[in-house]
């Protein structure tokens, strides 16, 4: 998928922009676009209008500063190690500009290594300037990743060009109320100038040739030294008499950006990449090497990482507010459930207070509730039984039951219970017919719809019979249900 290239050229009276789409192996220029800037508005609201005009958005944004807006010096250095230039950069500037350091963006660029050490074109903007800028294309929506320098953004597109730059050569970009010079000596950098008078239609570019004619001189220190070759960018690039009075004060070859040949510029365009030099210089250069070298104003505090530093800072700061607040909120809900648990224990204490005051009998405690709920559902049970079944308690049948017994017949009870719906009793006599006997005389008594013999036998070694009887109480005696019975032993 291609990748869209936005190249922002921001100038105190235009603005230009250059979309570049670009692929793996090519790109090309889509789009050119300029809006002049209202005197009576703001930076941010032209750009708003400017991006909202023309859909101007790219995966890589690209912008630069008109080179009146920054300070410039060229420096030499005694050693050739990129962070040690780096580090020195601001001292030595520090003796040359009249600005506090601590109020500057700072960029540098090396542009000559020897033996000797090394040649540093530095750059220093204020960074309240910066932050105008910055904020400006963040209001119109679109976000830089480099800031550059005007008056060098075109310089790449003399070797993207395939123009072999020798000798002591000008690049001169000529703009609406500024025009910037750079002299270059064998392709190296050796002096940059910002002229803040605009070029005169009237005079046919003889005022700006005459101060340029001064700018040079003051770079190249002699007048053996001045441009053989003069490559013109700007909006002003193909004014016949500018390129001749060029021709005629320095004796030179005079070259238009506009003859340049760009192949990401279509045919048709050429006309127009003289103007939009800046905007292609960036683009280009940034598209075809992958990354753009030079000046970047968007670093220190203010490159796009130290943003995301900040961000990132900002969200740590968040994570840890959110994380004590739920430490705080933790804490609450922890102390609430140990007071509840504390209250918990306290009532499960008082439960088994209760439970072991109520059944002293038992020892082994798994639930309070449900044995308790057991022993009174069996008091309740044997209440009922107490009372009577119906019309007949238990006293009353076991009292019926011996006089209903033969006085010629023995029964030992060995054990009895009494039930809601039968008396049950075990025991033994001396023979069988004595338990045929007893069978018969409670069948007899009248209160039992039905007498059933169980398990009737010889005890061994003695000659008395073991028996059971089961009586079961007639429907009309009966009473409620209970849920179990209760036992009782004795001898009859």
């Amino acid at each position: 998928m291609a990748r869209r290239i936005l190249s922002l050229d921001i100038g105190t009276t235009t603005l230009k922009a250059t979309v570049i789409e670009s692929a793996l192996r090519s790109c090309r220029v889509v789009g050119f676009f300029q809006h002049s800037r209202n005197p009576d508005r703001s930076l941010a609201e032209d750009m708003q209008e400017f991006c909202a005009l023309h859909h101007l958005r790219g995966d890589t944004v690209l912008s630069c500063v008109p080179g009146s807006f920054v300070t410039h010096r060229l420096l030499s250095l005694p050693f050739t190690n990129a962070r040690q230039v780096s580090q020195a950069v601001p001292f030595e500037l520090e003796a040359l500009i009249p600005f506090r350091i601590e109020d500057l963006a700072i960029a540098e660029h090396i542009v000559q290594r020897t033996d000797e050490g090394t040649t540093v074109l530095a750059v220093a903007i204020p960074k309240t300037g910066l932050s105008e800028h910055l904020a400006a294309l963040a209001t119109a929506g679109v976000e830089p990743d480099t800031v550059s320098f005007a008056p060098v953004a075109a310089l790449s597109l003399l070797s993207l060009s395939g123009v072999h730059v020798t000798g002591t050569t000008a690049l001169l970009d000529i703009g609406e109320q500024q025009s910037s010079v750079i002299l270059l000596k064998d392709g190296v950098v050796c002096g940059i100038r910002t002229l803040d008078q605009s070029d005169n239609e009237e005079d046919g570019g003889a005022v700006l040739v005459a101060a340029l004619q001064w700018t040079l001189l003051a770079l190249s220190g002699d007048a053996e030294h001045l441009p053989t070759r003069f490559f013109v960018c700007g909006d002003r690039a193909d004014d016949v008499l500018l390129k001749q009075g060029l021709e005629q004060r320095f004796d030179a070859e005079v070259f238009s950006f506009t003859d340049f040949v760009l192949p990401a510029v279509a045919e048709n365009d050429r006309s127009t990449q003289s103007a939009f030099a800046a905007c292609l210089g960036m683009g280009l250069r940034e598209a075809m090497a992958g990354s753009l070298l030079g000046i970047n104003l968007r670093c220190g505090e203010f490159s796009p990482r130290a943003q995301d530093d900040v961000l990132r800072h900002e969200w740590r700061r968040l994570g840890r507010l959110a994380a004590a607040v739920a430490v705080a909120a933790g804490l609450a809900v922890g102390m609430d459930i140990y007071s509840l648990n504390s209250r918990y224990q306290l009532l499960r204490q008082e439960v088994r207070r209760v439970f072991t005051a109520a059944l002293p009998e038992v020892h082994t405690v798994v639930n309070e509730k449900a044995q308790l709920e057991e022993a009174i559902g069996a008091l309740q049970q044997r209440y009922r039984l107490l009372r009577g079944v119906g019309t007949v308690s238990p006293l009353e049948v076991l009292r019926q039951l011996s006089t209903a017994l033969p006085e010629n017949v023995s029964l030992d009870l060995e054990e009895w219970s009494f039930d809601e719906d039968a008396v049950r009793f075990r025991g033994n006599t001396s023979s069988f017919e004595a338990v045929e006997s007893i069978k018969t005389a409670v069948t007899h008594l009248g209160l039992f719809r039905e007498v059933q013999l169980k398990d009737v036998k010889t005890e061994p070694g003695t000659q008395k019979v073991a028996f059971g009887l089961q009586m079961l109480l007639k429907q009309d005696a009966q009473g409620p249900v209970a849920a179990e019975p209760t036992a009782n032993t004795g001898a009859l």
